[in-house]
């Protein structure tokens, strides 16, 4: 084979992908020699020739480029890939705790996810979020005079490449929930004489009350015309908050609990604190309320969670009676299907 054939044939082997099935690290450490690498690839399986991968490095003369460190090779791999790799040092970092805060996530429950990751306890997690002295500490939220991190925890997915203390790890969501707040919030919303800690609590009944972007302005629409009204805002969100280990199921006497300070349906204007974590497009909800005249809005019978939005207590009214008759009606089957199953034992 001549030269020139040589050279094409190394170029296709280059190109060639090596089937890495489960992940494979590699350490470059600091003086290895070019061979030693091309050996190690070779054992491990990343590449198919040890050879020929050194060949290739002094043919581009990027060995001078590679940075030391540790690197992890799975999937399809080609040799031109392992090179880039090592020239552009993509280093792997593992990550030693990950976990996940959705959207409308209380700092109780994210307390307990921490918790659940390794991170402290979620009793002393919760004890943290609380604490003044700990919130005057942080970034952005020491000026606000905050009560609570509560609703600045921002719901994303956390990555450590070590084990983070719970101080760091509230830090880090505080610091994501001001790394995405838009530059030019908190003057929009003063400029609705809103504050930010305000523009936030106002936010998390928004998250909290429905799963739809689309309804989001129109849940604004209507706590905008009750706040202007001076009438309770009636969010059940804010009241199931308020509620000591709440379990599911709300009763007549916490609709009318005058001791629960989150309870809207009696006390007016926002509750005392946001009720859980943010995204932006409530915050964004928030500052620009739908124009329907909405005033109520109920649940849709149906399992979407979608809401009836209102502007008449009479419309509204109809919407709760053919919710209760389908919550009648799911029950009577639900009994139904109860009984047949008991007869069968």
């Amino acid at each position: 084979m001549g030269l020139a054939g040589g050279k094409v044939w190394l170029e296709s082997w280059a190109q060639t992908p090596v089937r890495v099935s489960t992940p494979v690290d590699v350490t470059l450490a600091p003086g290895t020699g070019l061979k030693h690498l091309g050996n190690a690839l070779e054992a491990k399986g990343v590449v198919t020739s040890a050879f020929l991968f050194s060949l290739l490095v002094r043919l581009t003369g990027n060995f001078q480029h590679f940075q030391a460190g540790p690197y992890r090779f799975e999937g399809d791999v080609t040799p031109v890939q392992v090179e880039t790799t090592f020239t552009e040092g993509k280093i792997f970092t593992p990550v030693v705790a990950q976990f996940t805060i959705p959207e409308g996530f209380t700092m109780r429950k994210i307390a307990d996810r921490m918790a659940a990751n390794g991170i402290g306890t979620a009793k002393g997690n919760l004890a943290l979020m609380r604490k003044p002295s700990f919130i005057r500490t942080l970034p952005g939220l020491a000026a606000l005079k905050a009560k609570t991190v509560e609703g600045f925890l921002y719901p994303a997915t956390y990555s450590f490449a070590k084990m983070p203390t719970p101080e760091d790890t509230i830090g880090t969501m505080i610091a994501e929930f001001f790394k995405r707040l838009p530059a030019d919030y908190e003057a929009r919303a003063s400029a609705k004489k809103l504050g930010l800690v305000e523009a936030v609590n106002f936010a998390s009944m928004i998250e909290l009350e429905t799963l739809h972007e689309d309804e989001k302005p129109l849940v604004s629409e209507v706590i905008w015309n009750r706040l202007r009204d001076g009438a309770p805002l009636g969010i059940d969100a804010a009241l199931i908050y308020g509620i000591e280990d709440y379990d599911g199921d709300l009763r007549w006497k916490d609709l009318g609990d005058r001791g629960n300070p989150y309870n809207t349906r009696v006390f007016k204007g926002l509750p005392p604190t946001p009720i859980g974590s943010v995204t932006v497009s409530s915050l964004e909800a928030v500052l620009t309320p739908a124009r329907e005249g909405y005033y109520y809005y109920v649940l849709m019978p149906g399992s979407d969670q979608r809401h009836h939005f209102s502007r008449s207590l009479k419309e509204h009214n109809e919407h709760v009676r053919q919710l209760v008759k389908s919550s009648r009606s799911e029950k009577e089957v639900q009994n139904g299907s109860e009984k047949s199953k008991r007869h069968k034992r």
